[in-house]
C-alpha cells in the first residue's frame, strides 16, 4: 500500500483554490479530502461536523440568498479604465434581478460550458449573458459560523467587492457580510444577504 505524495507548500485545493495548512488532510474552504484526492468526504467515515463541499446546506443555515442584477454603475466604471477597443460593448437595458437561495456549502459563480452543458450554480450564461464573466470564475464558501466567503477562481477579469478598484487576489478567501456586493464581468453584481 502506497501513502499519499507529499504535498507542496503552495498546494491548493483543486475544487475551490484554497492553500493546503501544512498537511491537513481536508482543506479549510471546501473539506476536499487532500489524502483520497476525492472532491467529497466519505460517507462511511465522515470528520466530525465537516460537510461535504456540495452538501445541501442544513435547514437552520438556509437563511442567505444571493441577488443577482445588471449594475449599470458598474458597467459604466468597467468602461470607464477599458481598452479602446472594448468600447463598443453596451449593457442591457433592463433585465430583471434573480433571487438565489444559497442551499449549498460551496456555490459555483460562472458561465456554462457550451461544449459539456456543465453549469455553475450562479449561471451567468443566461440572457443576458455578461461575456466577461470566465466560466469557472469564482465560489461563494460558507463558512463554520454560517457566514460566507468569496474565492476568485482567478478569472480572467477578476472579481472586486462592494465597488473597490482593485480585484481580490486570485484563490484568498475574502469574507462577506449581510449586504456585501461581488462585482463579476462587465456588469453583474451579486449581493449575498441575510433573508
Amino acid at each position: 500500500m502506497s501513502s499519499a505524495p507529499a504535498p507542496s507548500a503552495a498546494e491548493l485545493c483543486p475544487n475551490c483554490g484554497t492553500p493546503r495548512e501544512d498537511l491537513a488532510q481536508f482543506c479549510e474552504g471546501c473539506r476536499y479530502n487532500f489524502v483520497t484526492r476525492a472532491d467529497t468526504v466519505s460517507v462511511t467515515q465522515p470528520p466530525p461536523s465537516q460537510p461535504s463541499p456540495r452538501a445541501e446546506v442544513p435547514a437552520s443555515s438556509q437563511n442567505w440568498t444571493a441577488t443577482v442584477r445588471v449594475d449599470h454603475d458598474y458597467f459604466a466604471k468597467v468602461m470607464a479604465r477599458s481598452e479602446p477597443e472594448d468600447q463598443g460593448l453596451y449593457v442591457p437595458t433592463y433585465a430583471p434581478d434573480l433571487n438565489i437561495p444559497l442551499t449549498r456549502t460551496v456555490i459555483t459563480i460562472g458561465r456554462r460550458h457550451r461544449s459539456t452543458g456543465e453549469a455553475p450554480f450562479i449561471d451567468l450564461d443566461n440572457d443576458p449573458e455578461d461575456p466577461g464573466v470566465s466560466h469557472e470564475h469564482a465560489i461563494l464558501v460558507q463558512q463554520p459560523d454560517s457566514t460566507w466567503s468569496l474565492i476568485d477562481k482567478g478569472s480572467t477579469n477578476g472579481t472586486t467587492v462592494n465597488g473597490a478598484e482593485d480585484p481580490v487576489a486570485p484563490y484568498v478567501p475574502v469574507p462577506l457580510k449581510d449586504g456585501d456586493r461581488v462585482h463579476v464581468g462587465l456588469w453583474t453584481t451579486i449581493t449575498v444577504h441575510r433573508d
